[in-house]
């Protein structure tokens, strides 16, 4: 049986045989000699770790399953079951936001230090956990918490998962690694619509309908977390981690504690025109959670009609592992923006239209264009970033995201209420001048990634980690 061990990790060449060298004294270092002849190589050459990433892949399905069966009926399960008001739904929607903007970049910085998967497991069972409370009650006020809890459980795992990608794949598919990851969430995000429709209407519908879409999302996501325990390994590039967390905790003079990134470190111009892209993108889709079900009803739409569109949007979103081939083999710059105006135009499209069929042919263009867009943008975000603090910068994105979304849900009430369904056509909006502002800075790093060459390959990350082992002690086999 193929073992799960991460294919990324050269299997160790066994030593020539000869004298061994006499360890030094306690308490003393060892004393200066010449350099040996030649360092063992590994003995295979690394490479993207597919089983892995198959596993993270699958975990992920079956998590947005859950999450496609939930997410559009929440707003009217809160308005029907919950009685809550307007401005209540949008507190709650807010909540969301607020754990993932409160908790994105902290663990994705905890995730650089201690390895990816604590993280992950940690977020999977957070989630699953607050899925199952929904179905103790219905006063809306407890639904905040929930909901920020939610909030929380995103936090830990999305970072992590994204940097674990990041961690197992080379520069030369890593596009196409968070192409075939993102077909699998949208391939659950198209399943989870169109289970949950039938099966509200199976037990009944009313609160028994809710709590049953409830009952499903969390018995996904706990599969989910069973998954990332059972075969989940971390990379190989967590012993550099390992031994660059354990240089900075001995080196003299330290602070006996991990070094956190220097502010100067993360945000380079092309991070800070990424955060700038998450955030104008991301408030539209605050507005959505809170606006775009109750909006579709208002129009006179069914509820099968509204997990229509999700599903729309969804299915071209399977055909991101083709969108992440193109941006391996062309431009990851002018995929990922190219995609993101088109989607800008989407979102004002959406706000100035009330014509169904058309709503269905725009949720549609936007997912092909997003399949061929985020693979590209994810990879790019990537190869800009200090490999060191991946998990960081993949943390400080989902807190400009969450942020952006917190501003969308808590101000789309007030919105709606003034303009109606233009509050979309105002996302999108935002959307193009944050892209306007962004896209000549990241098009300015791109020519200089393309001229200065790629991120270190695994290999030579290896080599650096087998230097600063050397250099502080190897590093611990276990979790610290």
């Amino acid at each position: 049986m193929t073992s799960l061990h991460d294919s990324q990790t050269p299997t160790p060449t066994p030593a020539a045989p000869g004298p061994t060298p006499a360890a030094p004294e306690p308490g003393r270092a060892a004393a200066p000699g010449p350099a040996p002849a030649a360092a063992p190589a590994p003995a295979a050459a690394p490479r993207t770790s597919w089983l892995q990433l198959g596993v993270v892949s699958a975990g992920s399905f079956v998590t947005w399953v859950g999450f496609g069966a939930i997410i559009p009926y929440l707003p009217i399960f809160l308005k029907e079951q919950a009685h809550s008001s307007m401005l209540m739904i949008g507190v709650v929607a807010a909540m969301f936001y607020l754990g993932t903007l409160l908790f994105s970049s902290p663990l994705g910085w905890l995730s650089d230090t201690i390895g990816r998967k604590p993280v992950m497991v940690a977020g999977a069972a957070l989630y699953t956990v607050a899925l199952l409370l929904f179905t103790t009650t219905t006063d809306p006020y407890w639904f905040v918490f929930f909901r920020l809890l939610e909030g929380i459980g995103t936090a830990a795992f999305g970072p992590a998962a994204q940097a674990f990608v990041a961690d197992i794949t080379t520069e030369e598919n890593r596009s196409k690694a968070y192409g075939f990851l993102t077909t699998a969430q949208f391939g659950g995000l198209i399943l989870g619509p169109a289970i949950a429709a039938p099966l509200y209407n199976l037990v009944g519908g009313g609160k028994a309908g809710f709590y049953a879409i409830f009952y499903v999302g969390a018995a996904l996501s706990a599969l989910s977390l069973v998954a990332v325990i059972a075969f989940v390994r971390e990379p190989a590039a967590l012993k550099v981690r390992r031994a660059q967390r354990r240089h900075d905790i001995e080196r003299p003079g330290g602070t006996g504690k991990a070094a956190r990134p220097p502010i100067r470190t993360i945000m380079t111009p092309a991070i800070i025109a990424f955060l700038i892209i998450a955030f104008a993108s991301h408030f539209a889709m605050g507005t959505f959670d809170v606006v775009w079900s109750l909006w579709l009803q208002h129009l006179g739409a069914s509820m099968t009609f509204i997990g229509l569109t999700w599903i729309a949007f969804s299915v071209p979103m399977l055909l991101s592992f083709v969108g992440g081939i193109a941006a391996d083999r062309y431009s990851r710059y002018w995929l990922f923006v190219g995609g993101y105006t088109f989607s800008a135009f989407a979102w004002i499209f959406y706000g100035v239209t009330t014509n169904m069929t058309l709503f269905l042919v725009v949720n549609c263009l936007e997912g092909l264009a997003i399949a061929f867009s985020y693979p590209a943008k994810q990879a790019l975000l990537i190869q800009a970033s200090p490999r060191r603090w991946i998990g960081t910068v993949t943390g400080v994105e989902a807190t400009a995201m969450q942020a952006a979304g917190l501003l969308g849900s808590l101000t789309a009430p007030i919105l709606y209420g003034w303009i109606s369904g233009y509050v979309l056509a105002l996302g999108g909006a935002i959307n193009l001048i944050g892209l306007t502002i962004a896209a000549p800075i990241l098009h300015r790093e791109w020519k200089r990634l393309r001229t200065g060459g790629s991120m270190p390959r695994q290999a030579e990350l290896e080599r650096l980690g087998d230097k600063a082992g050397a250099a502080v002690g190897a590093p611990p086999r276990g979790m610290e």
